[in-house]
This record gives C-alpha cells, structure tokens and sequence, in this order.
C-alpha cells in the first residue's frame, strides 16, 4: 500500500521542528541542509527548520558528532543553527530549551531524536490533540541498533486510488511500551568519547540519520511514501523496511480503526 503526502505541493517553505541536536539529530540537521538546497533546485520553496535541544556539548561529543573542541560548554541548538546559517545563508531557529509543543506552533513534520522513551511518550501526548501536526519522525538506535518510523498524528486525505492509506502509526503505536524503564537501558551520560563509544558504536548514528533524511527526500520527492519504518543493524550488517501494510502492523500489536485506512 501507499500514503500519498500533501506536504510535496506546497506553495511555501514547511516548517521542521528537530527535537535533539546531539549524535543522530545534529548529523541530521546537516543533511536537512543537503534536502533544502536539492528542493530549492527543484523548484520547492523548500524546508524552514527550528532546532530544539537544552544540552550544551560535551567532552564525549566530540569526536562522535559534528562538535569541536571550542564548542564544549555552549548550546547545541545555537551552534548547529548557527553554523548552518552562516554556511548557507538560511535563517533556521535555534531554541537552546526542552520542546514543549504546548508553547510552539506546530509544525506540519516533527523529528525527534531524543535519547528517552518516556520524552517520546510526552511529546507524543502533546501533539496528539494539535490539529496543525501531521508527521511525525522518530529516530532511535541503541549501541548498533537504529530505526526510524515515520507515523501520522490524524489521517492524512488520500486520493481516490486503491490501495492507499491515511494513518501511518506512530513510534508509541508500534512500540507502546516505549517508556517502561524496565524496558529502556538509560545510557546516560558518558565523560569522555571512550566511554561514549563503549554505549553507542562510532556511525550508528550517522546511519540512522541517513535513513531518515531519505524518507524525508522521498516525502517531498516523491510526493508518497510504500514504507512507515526502517530498521539498521551494524552487526550483522543489514537494512530492512517496515512496509505500509495493517498486517504488518499487527505483528507489533497495532491495529488500525477501518475508518482510518481510506482517509478521504
């Protein structure tokens, strides 16, 4: 099946919000630039992005992400935007502070690559009841482990075609046990790249940053989607999709009101 998106015939910039500017989200700022620079060419006014994240670059940063040695001790949104923007002339936001979708005008795609289920959890409740959000892409990885799922806060219209679908799950539908802290391993903090790498292998991810900026480039390329998730192994080596199917879906516990399959 398919999920046609509406996002791809855009008269203006759409507005990202990137919740994490750490291992996968400050990687993935980077190749947001590389997305707005290649729809711009096309033709596509192209992305507008808000960068949110409260931590300040540390000694374990360095090295696994895209921060130096000048950078320890200072914000990381302010940084990545900063850099971004003197690099590109674009005027993407950095807000150095937690994202609270309660005091932020939703954006139509929301990115989260944060490091807990249980702020998964809260972003996910805030966002269901705004009209103004549509997509939702998480990422996550564990030491080399990653996916990303691309889900839909409320069903997205869909042309009249067979096989297609409005309603994508979300990361807390597929994984709604996501914040059992039975079920999470808190990595926490690491002092030094040693240790960090001890935690999380040196490209998890870079890897998964690329998976999801390439859901992204065929959302706005494409103008569809045949796939709601992809799943990174660095050991074995290996890169597999979820496909856009409630069958699929099922296996994870998942299952979808009829009403939403055909959201005209």
């Amino acid at each position: 099946m398919k999920h046609y998106v509406r996002l791809a015939a855009r008269n203006q910039e759409v507005p990202i919000h990137l919740v994490g500017a750490g291992g996968t989200g400050s990687v993935l700022a980077v190749r947001l630039c590389k997305l707005n620079l290649a729809l711009k060419a096309l033709g596509h006014p192209g992305i507008d992005v808000s960068i949110f994240d409260p931590d300040t670059v540390s000694e374990a940063n360095v090295g696994r992400t895209i921060y130096f040695e000048p950078d320890v001790g200072r914000p990381k949104a302010s940084i990545l935007a900063t850099r971004i923007n003197q690099s590109t002339g674009f005027s993407w936001r950095a807000v150095p502070t937690e994202y609270d979708p309660g005091e932020q005008q939703a954006a139509p795609i929301l990115i989260t690559a944060v490091d807990t289920g249980r702020a998964r959890e809260e972003i996910g409740r805030a966002i269901k009841n705004n009209d103004d959000a549509t997509y939702w892409v998480d990422c996550g990885n564990s030491q080399y482990h990653g996916q990303v799922v691309i889900g839909t806060v409320h069903p997205v219209p869909q042309p009249e075609k067979e096989d297609v679908i409005g309603r994508l799950p979300t990361v807390l539908d597929l994984y709604p046990d996501i914040a059992d802290p039975e079920k999470e391993k808190d990595q926490g903090p690491s002092c030094s790249l040693e240790a960090a790498l001890s935690q999380q292998d040196l490209f998890i991810n870079e890897h998964v940053a690329l998976e999801a900026s390439q859901i992204l480039w065929r959302l706005f390329q494409k103008g569809c989607l045949e796939y709601s998730a992809v799943y990174v192994s660095l050991t074995p080596r290996n890169t597999r999709t979820l496909p856009i199917d409630p069958k699929a879906w099922e296996r994870f516990g998942y299952r979808m009101d009829s009403k939403c399959l055909h959201a005209r």
